[in-house]
């Protein structure tokens, strides 16, 4: 992959700064490829950087505004539009610059990870030293595997199909590769592997949330089964993380995301800081808080007054009562930048996967309790007892909590996708928020399911050339 995929100089701007008990973040120039890894603390700061350039915003951005999540906003500029739109064409020049961001961050991140691992092997640590080369190692593997994940869930063919073609899974350096797409049962067998890998070097005690951890592996373990259609072993997975972590209550929960002042529920913690550019606010707002998406009329009929995710998803300079609702899930905080962590991975969802998991092997009651958990612990009040007694009742259940629990955060599309064979529906807008040249629905047969590998790539690789996805 000529010019996207391989060909990049290492680099390892540390853009994060934090006061991490395991490995501390410190801001660092880019380093010459041939010198950059002599030592372990060279090590850590090549990993500080991997870590730092791991950019969420196109998922969390393009999960709320391609879907039912968000609507145009009142101070709306054009920005986005065409996503608002559904549009993905790979050659257009909005999607060949949007949607190869996804792709070529997440193997200019695994690239750079190979080059680490490989430089690793010339490195031998000091004897106080080999607690944190294994950990930087184990983090190495842990983040790959993250990083081919999110490859494949987005643009692979078929995520329950061994042999469906999935992505390229590259666990090598090479400056010219030109890579075809692996099958999903390729791509995830290297994953599996990844995280087994990391698991052996995991030091005993590793369990700072900013980074990777045992319970790390296990939260992406849960995510792959579901979408896999284990439901077994996506149960055991959950049942794992739930024995030690508790939800938030309504206070901690305001909390988590107001200011990032509670961490109860959180297993991973994007570490967002001054500097890193990655203000998850202005996805939706301008500085100052003008809107250019705001939530849209449907999720915010979801929300019951009560609930303290109404409170945070709803920010307090919104006026209801004209109907201006500004997401405020990510609040500019004193320093204006709206510099929010990014909480990657919640117990909360892990308790929805299980739901679902339920749902789909027929324990209709042991899912519906995991659905009550979560809105009782959201709620002022207590909600009323949830029951279903067929699976596209379950899952509609499941898939309107996820809705609201995990709104905004990078969820939205995926979930719709992963079930739309169950509800014969896809993305459904209300009415108040779509028409001309805004769609009112995505069918759950839409191409648009799956995204295409951007025109620039196709055209540089050509062992990929006819490996586009299907209606593109």
């Amino acid at each position: 992959m000529k010019k996207y995929l391989l060909i990049c100089t290492l680099s390892v701007a540390a853009i994060f700064t934090s006061c991490s008990d395991q490995l501390d973040r410190f801001p660092v120039d880019s380093l010459v490829e041939e010198t950059a890894y002599n030592t372990v603390s060279d090590l850590r700061f090549g990993l500080n950087g991997i870590i730092g350039t791991h950019d969420n915003d196109y998922i969390i951005g393009f999960n709320s505004i391609f879907t039912d999540e968000s609507r145009i906003g009142v101070d709306t500029g054009g920005q986005d539009l065409t996503y608002y739109q559904q549009v993905l064409n790979s050659a257009s020049p909005s999607f060949s610059f949007q949607g190869q961001v996804l792709w070529n961050d997440r193997y200019e991140n695994i690239n750079n990870m190979n080059r680490l691992i490989v430089a690793a092997g010339g490195i031998t640590p000091g004897p106080t030293e080999v607690d944190e080369y294994n950990n930087i190692l184990a983090q190495t593997y842990a983040f790959r595997a993250l990083s081919h994940y999110d490859l494949l869930l987005y643009y692979g063919l078929d995520f329950t199909i061994e042999s469906a073609l999935g992505v390229p899974y590259v666990d090598y350096v090479s400056a010219d590769a030109t890579p075809a797409r692996n099958t999903t049962g390729e791509v995830l067998a290297g994953i599996e592997a990844d995280l087994q890998q990391a698991l052996a070097l995991f030091p005993a005690g590793t369990n700072d949330i900013n980074f990777a951890t045992p319970d790390f592996v296990t939260f992406l373990r849960a995510r792959i089964a579901l979408e896999s259609g284990n439901n077994a072993a996506a149960i055991g997975f959950c049942n794992s993380l739930i024995a030690n972590y508790d939800l938030a209550n309504t206070t901690q929960y305001f909390d988590m995301f107001n200011e990032d002042a509670n961490k109860q529920e959180v297993i991973f913690n994007y570490d967002n800081v001054q500097g890193a550019d990655s203000g998850i606010n202005f996805i939706w707002n301008f500085s100052g808080q003008g809107p250019k998406f705001e939530i849209s009329t449907g999720l915010f009929a979801s929300l019951e007054a009560d609930d303290i995710r109404r409170t945070v998803m709803l920010d307090p300079v919104s006026v209801v009562e004209d109907d201006l609702l500004i997401v405020g899930k990510y609040p500019i905080n004193a320093d204006t930048q709206a510099i929010n962590d990014f909480k990657a991975m919640r117990i909360s969802e892990i308790y929805l996967i299980r739901a679902e998991a339920y749902a789909k092997s027929s324990q209709f009651g042991l899912s519906a309790a995991d659905v009550f958990a979560i809105q009782d612990a959201r709620r002022a009040s207590t909600p009323d007892p949830v029951a279903y007694s067929s699976l596209t009742e379950a899952i509609d259940v499941i898939i309107a909590e996820r809705r609201i629990e995990l709104a905004f955060e990078g969820h939205r599309y995926t979930d719709l996708k992963r079930v739309r064979s169950i509800t014969g529906s896809g993305i459904v807008r209300d009415p108040a928020d779509c028409g001309g040249a805004n769609p009112c629905e995505l069918v759950p047969t839409s191409n648009k399911w799956i995204l295409p590998i951007v025109q620039g790539e196709i055209n540089a690789n050509p062992a990929i050339a006819d490996q586009q996805a299907p209606g593109y």
